[in-house]
C-alpha cells in the first residue's frame, strides 16, 4: 500500500490527532511548564505597524483595525505561497481561479481579477494597471523572505489611495542584518508541487544584502467531469525570480534601502479551454530615510515596475468559432469570405514609475503628523484590450496628511485627508477620522468614520475589447471584392468587453466601532470589528445589445450599489515561544443590486447571494519537547457566488495539518516538514469545474553559516 493511499485512508483520524494535540498540551503550559517561562515570555510587546498611517503606532493608536502575520505564524501556518496566508484574516477570502492564479479580496466584490485591495512589498505597491489586479505569480517573494505582514481591514484611502478601497496589505521582507550565510528551501508533493529557494545574506564593502533565487512550479488541477463533459484542465505554471535587497548607512542619519527582482513566468491560464501566458516582471526601488536630531523623518521612496506579457493563443478562422463553413446558406457574412481572426499572440506592457516624498514630524508633545507628496505615472498596452497598437499612459498626482493628536491620556484622534488628481478625472478626495477612547492601558475602543474614492484604472476607462474582420489579402483600392469594401474592412465581428464613455469614480462611506483588548499580562489580545459600508457607482459590468455576431456586448460601466454590514473578531494567545492560538469569524451581509441589462430589456440582479456571510478560521500551533512542532488550521468559508465571473458555490469547512521537526547540526540549522491542505473531501472555490483534492507537501530547509 502506498504512502499516498495510507495517508487518504487514515487522514480524518490524523486530523483529529493534529487538532487535538496543540490545544491539548496547552494545559501543560498552565501546569508543569509555567516554571519554564521566561520573563521575554511574558512581557509581550504590542505590535508597532506602519500601514495604516504611515508613522509607527501601537495598535492602540491606529485609526483602524489591523491583522499582522508575525513571522511565528508564517512558520506555523500551512502556507505554502503568499496568498495562502490571507486564510488568517478575518473577512479575507482567498481562492483559486485555477492552478496559475489566485485571487485575493476582503468580505466582497471577488472576481477573476479582483481589483479593490491595494498589496504593497516593503511600501511598493504591486497593483498591475494592465489587469486592474494583483498578479500573484509575479511578485517573487519566498514566503521564508517575509518578516511580517500589515493587513488594513477597511478602506486606507486616506493613506494610500484609489487601490485601498476595501483593504491593503504591506508585505515586510526580512532585514538583511537578522541573517547572515547561505540558505536552501524546498517543497515537493501534490500536483506536482515543485518549489525551490536558495537565500544568501552577506555583505558587500558597506552594503548589507539579501539575495534570493527562488522557482515555483505545480501541475495544476487534475481533469474533471464538468457540465456533462470530461474537462481537459490544463493550468500548471512555472516561474523563477531573483530578488535582492540591500542596505547601506552612509551617516548616522541616513540609511539607504534599494531592491531590484526580476521574474519569468510560464502559465496556463482559462476557464474551459486554456491558453499559454509567458510574463517578464521586473522591478527596482529605492527608499531614503533621513533623521534629525529632533526625531523627525524625511523619506523619499522611488520606485519602478514593469510587466511584459504574451499569449499564445491558437490561431482561429470564423467557421471554426461559429461552426458554419463560409460556403452554408447560414454563413453570417454573406459574401464575405471566411478568414482567420486570431493571428495566434496577444502582447500586453504595463509600466509604472512612482516617485514620492514623505516627512514625519512631531510638532508638539501630543501631536505627530505625516505629510506627503507623490507622482505617479502609468503605461499600459495591449491590442487585444484597448483595439489599438498604441500606449495608453496617465499621470496622477496625491498628495496626504496624517495627524495623530494625543488629546489625553484616554483620548487619541487620529485624522487623515488624501487628495488625487488624473488625467482622467477631477480632483477629488478621501479622508478618516478617528478617536480611540482608552478605558484603561489594556482596553480600547475605536471609532472611526471613512469615506474614500476609487478613480477608473485605465483598464476600466478605456477598454475596447473586439474582434474585428481581417482581410485575407491586401486590397488595392479599385477592388470590387467584397471583403475589400470599407464596410467590411470596418466589420466587428465580436465585442466582448467596452468601457462606458462616461465611468465615475466609485465612493465607499463606512463607519466602524472597534474595540481592542489585552489580557493574562498580554498574552492573550482580542480584536473586534462592528462596520456599516456604503458603495456607491461601482463598477461591473452590464449587457447591451450590439450589432456584432451574436448581438450583445458587455459595457464597463457604474453598474452597482451595496450596503454591507458586518462583525469580524479575532483572538491571539501566546504564553510562551512554543504555543501558539490565532482565531477568527467574520460575518458580512450585502444588501444591493446591480444593473445586469440595460437592452432591449433593463434588469437587475439581487447582489444578496454575492456575499460570503460567515468565515471562521483556527490556527493552533505547538512545539514538544522533542522539538517537534504540531500545527492545525481549520477554516470555514459560507456558500456564495462571486461577481459576474466565477460560479456559485456551496460552503466548505477545510482542514489544513502540519508537523515539522528541527535540528541544530554544528553553527547549521536543518528543518524538515510535511503539510497536508484540506485533509477531507474536495470542494470548490472560484469555477466549479475546479476542485481542491487533499494534497501533501514535503518541506525541507537548511541554514548555513
Amino acid at each position: 500500500m502506498s504512502f499516498t493511499t495510507l495517508a487518504k485512508k487514515y487522514r480524518l483520524p490524523l486530523a483529529a490527532l493534529f487538532i487535538a494535540a496543540p490545544i491539548v498540551t496547552a494545559s501543560a503550559i498552565a501546569s508543569s511548564e509555567v516554571d519554564m517561562l521566561t520573563e521575554d515570555d511574558l512581557l509581550v510587546e504590542i505590535p508597532i505597524v506602519s500601514s495604516v498611517t504611515h508613522m509607527e503606532q501601537t495598535l492602540p493608536q491606529t485609526p483602524a483595525s489591523v491583522t499582522i502575520i508575525d513571522r511565528q505564524t508564517i512558520q506555523a501556518s500551512t502556507a505554502v505561497d503568499i496568498a495562502d496566508l490571507f486564510r488568517l484574516v478575518p473577512g479575507f477570502e482567498t481562492y483559486y481561479v485555477n492552478g496559475s492564479r489566485r485571487g485575493v479580496t476582503y468580505h466582497a466584490l471577488g472576481d477573476e481579477y479582483p481589483r479593490r485591495l491595494e498589496v504593497k512589498v516593503d511600501g511598493r505597491s504591486v497593483y498591475e494597471s494592465l489587469f486592474s489586479a494583483v498578479t500573484w505569480s509575479t511578485i517573487g517573494i519566498d514566503l521564508d523572505d517575509i518578516e511580517y505582514v500589515e493587513v488594513v481591514r477597511g478602506a486606507n484611502g486616506a493613506a494610500d489611495g484609489s487601490n485601498a478601497f476595501l483593504a491593503s496589505i504591506n508585505i515586510v521582507t526580512r532585514s538583511p542584518l537578522l541573517d547572515t550565510g547561505l540558505s536552501f528551501r524546498s517543497q515537493v508533493g501534490s500536483s506536482q508541487t515543485r518549489n525551490a529557494a536558495l537565500s544568501y545574506s552577506g555583505k558587500i564593502g558597506a552594503v548589507d544584502h539579501r539575495t534570493t533565487l527562488s522557482v515555483r512550479g505545480n501541475d495544476g488541477f487534475d481533469d474533471t467531469q464538468w457540465r456533462g463533459n470530461l474537462l481537459d484542465i490544463k493550468d500548471d505554471s512555472e516561474s523563477i525570480s531573483l530578488t535582492s535587497k540591500g542596505l547601506w548607512t552612509p551617516s548616522s542619519s541616513d540609511n539607504i534601502e534599494f531592491q531590484i527582482g526580476a521574474t519569468e513566468s510560464d502559465l496556463w491560464i482559462g476557464e474551459d479551454e486554456y491558453f499559454n501566458r509567458d510574463m517578464s516582471y521586473q522591478y527596482q526601488y529605492l527608499n531614503w530615510t533621513r533623521l534629525n536630531k529632533q526625531g523627525n523623518k524625511l523619506q523619499l521612496v522611488i520606485y519602478h515596475n514593469d510587466l511584459d506579457l504574451d499569449d499564445d493563443v491558437q490561431a482561429q478562422t470564423i467557421s471554426e468559432i461559429i461552426g458554419v463553413d463560409d460556403s452554408s446558406p447560414f454563413w453570417p457574412l454573406g459574401p464575405v469570405p471566411d478568414t482567420t481572426i486570431f493571428d495566434g499572440s496577444h502582447r500586453g506592457e504595463s509600466e509604472r514609475w512612482d516617485v514620492e516624498l514623505r516627512t514625519t514630524i512631531q510638532p508638539a508633545d501630543n501631536l505627530r503628523a505625516v505629510t506627503g507628496a507623490a507622482v505617479r505615472y502609468d503605461r499600459v498596452s495591449s491590442q487585444s484590450l484597448f483595439d489599438t497598437l498604441n500606449s495608453l499612459t496617465e499621470t496622477s498626482y496625491r498628495a496626504y496628511t496624517n495627524l495623530e493628536w494625543t488629546q489625553s491620556e484616554q483620548l487619541i484622534v487620529n485624522a487623515g485627508v488624501l487628495l488625487e488628481d488624473r488625467d482622467s478625472t477631477n480632483v477629488y478626495g478621501s479622508y478618516r477620522l478617528a478617536t480611540n477612547y482608552l478605558l484603561s492601558e489594556d482596553h480600547i475602543l475605536r471609532f472611526a468614520l471613512n469615506r474614500s474614492f476609487r478613480a477608473p484604472t485605465l483598464l476600466e476607462n478605456n477598454q475596447i475589447g473586439v474582434v474585428r474582420y481581417v482581410n485575407p489579402q491586401e486590397c488595392s483600392p479599385d477592388s470590387t471584392a467584397p471583403e475589400c469594401n470599407p464596410l467590411f474592412r470596418d466589420l466587428i465581428l465580436d465585442a466582448g468587453s467596452i468601457s462606458d464613455a462616461d465611468i465615475k469614480n466609485e465612493e465607499l462611506k463606512s463607519y466602524e466601532l472597534g474595540y481592542a483588548g489585552y489580557f493574562m499580562d498580554r498574552t492573550l489580545s482580542l480584536d473586534m470589528r462592528l462596520y456599516y459600508e456604503q458603495l456607491r457607482d461601482v463598477i461591473s459590468e452590464r449587457r447591451d445589445v450590439y450589432p456584432d455576431l451574436d448581438n450583445f456586448v458587455n459595457i464597463r460601466d457604474n453598474t452597482d450599489t451595496l450596503d454591507i454590514r458586518g462583525i469580524e473578531f479575532q483572538t491571539l494567545y501566546k504564553p510562551s515561544n512554543r504555543f501558539l492560538l490565532r482565531a477568527y469569524y467574520s460575518y458580512s451581509d450585502i444588501d444591493g443590486e446591480s444593473l445586469y441589462r440595460s437592452a432591449p430589456e433593463v434588469e437587475f440582479r439581487d447582489l444578496d447571494v454575492r456575499s460570503l456571510k460567515n468565515t471562521l478560521g483556527l490556527l493552533t500551533s505547538y512545539q514538544l519537547d522533542s522539538g517537534i512542532s504540531l500545527s492545525s488550521m481549520i477554516s470555514y468559508n459560507s456558500g456564495k457566488s462571486f461577481f459576474f465571473d466565477g460560479s456559485k458555490l456551496d460552503g466548505y469547512t477545510r482542514v489544513d495539518l502540519k508537523a515539522a521537526k528541527s535540528w541544530q547540526v554544528d553553527r547549521s540549522t536543518v528543518d524538515v516538514s510535511l503539510t497536508v491542505q484540506n485533509a477531507g473531501d474536495s470542494y470548490q472555490e472560484f469555477y466549479d469545474s475546479i476542485h481542491f483534492e487533499t494534497r501533501y507537501i514535503l518541506g525541507f530547509r537548511v541554514t548555513l553559516p
